[in-house]
């Protein structure tokens, strides 16, 4: 049998660094009034890094008085004594540690080639500090990237891109990051983000790389958007500039049009102005295209389709000018989840805003729905609500009905759930006469019969408009 006593190993080893008893070897650590000499023995140290190996053999570690002296001035006293304890004692404590001092004791461990220590420590800087990742997500980047072996970080950077792109936006670094990192970004066909925030990040980053740019655009000279425009020109192709708002367009794209060519400006200036103007530039197919939307009845495309018919498109397919998605839809209930009740129904979506309701009938594929753009509220129940915007619509197979309110006085009826009074939830919405469709209030007919029907499952979204 085996025995190890590793801990008195330890002790033993971490005293001789203390003591520096017959060093041979000193190592100069940090600069001008941190630095700080550490005295080590060149036995100990060559057999824990190949680093110091290669150091000794090929010079750059020199020699006098039969003493090496090696020089590092870019590793802070800190992160050494960490990496120094490590060496000699096998012993490393981060607690209470600094985020910053962490990563770059990763840096320090790559110099000397301490890879068994390469995931301990992302780990650590994962699972304990994401607030500050989350703030120098530049940084976390740049680090990742400085060998293929710290996938940690790499996958974190990935993954929370792909999630959550506005992190790296909004870090207080963003303006630091790798041009070729984030050209990926922007290249991203899933990137989550709106396009005039992905036009107004890369304006920032173009400027930041060009600090003598007078502060005010209206004093920028002809060679400033020359400048700025070589310094972002590859990234001009990735930007959907179709899919920014007239309102975006005039007073975020219009000050800096000659970083366009002239004829996607011209073409771009025609299509805000003209409704039916079809694009003949940079017609690139929109983002997001797998962003998962919590909903088991309809999918992102459908709900983007939703979104135009708010907006005010009269198609059941989504014109050039309805192309944005400007509208978050958020799950409020799920009658799987939550309950088929009346009760429940005004419980969760009460006073809620702007809702879109979505169901399925039981036994067939057949989705209806509407839209109110008024509060529900239990305390007007047996009241009609007035409103020119309500619409319902059905999707059946292939087949996309949109029927709006041609009776806008008669447009919603406050009751046991979402009614539209030609279509209506009442009473518990997966039982005989859970659900109720007819047609009196709205322009056209949504499904073939009329009649009571069973829900076997409904949802109901709050809808916001996204900032921006």
């Amino acid at each position: 049998m085996t025995t190890q006593f590793l801990p008195h190993l330890s002790r033993n080893f971490l005293k001789l660094l203390e003591d520096s008893k017959k060093h041979d070897f000193i190592i100069n650590i940090d600069k001008d009034i941190n630095k700080k000499e550490y005295r080590v023995h060149s036995i100990i140290i060559e057999t824990r890094s190949t680093y110091v190996q290669d150091a000794i053999s090929n010079g750059l570690a020199r020699k006098e008085n039969d003493i090496f002296i090696l020089e590092l001035p870019d590793i802070s006293v800190d992160v050494f004594d960490i990496l120094i304890s490590y060496i000699y004692g096998g012993i490393i404590d981060l607690d209470k540690k600094d985020a910053s001092d962490i990563l770059n004791l990763l840096i320090a461990c790559e110099i000397f080639k301490l890879k068994e220590l390469y995931d301990y420590i992302q780990d650590y800087l994962i699972n304990n500090y994401q607030d500050w990742l989350k703030q120098n997500f530049a940084l976390i980047q740049q680090v990742g990237s400085k060998t293929s072996e710290f996938t940690k970080l790499q996958d974190y950077w990935s993954t929370t891109i792909r999630k959550e792109p506005k992190i790296l936006f909004n870090a207080i670094d963003f303006t630091t990051v790798d041009k070729e990192a984030l050209l990926s970004i922007y290249k991203d066909e899933e990137l989550c983000m709106e396009e005039n925030e992905l036009w107004d990040r890369i304006i920032h980053w173009g400027k930041a790389q060009n600090t003598d740019f007078p502060e005010d655009i209206d004093k920028w000279t002809a060679k400033d958007f020359n400048v700025l425009k070589k310094t972002i020109d590859d990234f001009l192709p990735h930007i959907r500039f179709y899919e920014i708002s007239s309102e975006d367009f005039c007073y975020k794209i219009m000050p800096y049009n000659s970083l366009l060519s002239n004829d996607l400006y011209q073409d771009l200036s025609r299509y805000h102005l003209v409704s039916s103007w079809t694009p003949k530039f940079n017609r690139l197919t929109p983002r997001r295209k797998n962003i998962p939307l919590d909903s088991k009845l309809i999918n992102f495309e459908q709900a983007i389709l939703i979104s135009s018919w708010i907006q005010g498109n009269k198609d059941n397919k989504i014109q050039n000018k309805f192309k944005k998605n400007y509208y978050d839809f958020q799950l409020i209930t799920r009658g799987s989840r939550d309950g088929f009740t009346g009760e429940i129904f005004h419980k969760m979506c009460d006073n809620k805003g702007p809702t879109i309701t979505v169901l399925r009938l039981k036994n067939e594929s057949s989705i209806l729905g509407g839209y109110s753009p008024i509060d529900w509220d239990i305390n007007k129940r047996g009241n009609f609500e007035k409103t020119l915007d309500s619409f319902i619509f059905s999707f059946i197979d292939k087949e996309t009905i949109l029927s709006r309110v041609k009776e806008p006085d008669n447009a919603i009826y406050q009751f046991d759930g979402s009614n539209f009074v030609d279509l209506q939830l009442n009473y518990t919405f997966n039982s005989k006469n859970g659900v109720y469709y007819s047609l009196r209030a709205y322009e056209k007919q949504i499904i073939q019969n009329e009649g009571n029907f069973v829900v076997d499952e409904y949802e109901v979204f709050s809808v916001t408009k996204k900032s921006g």
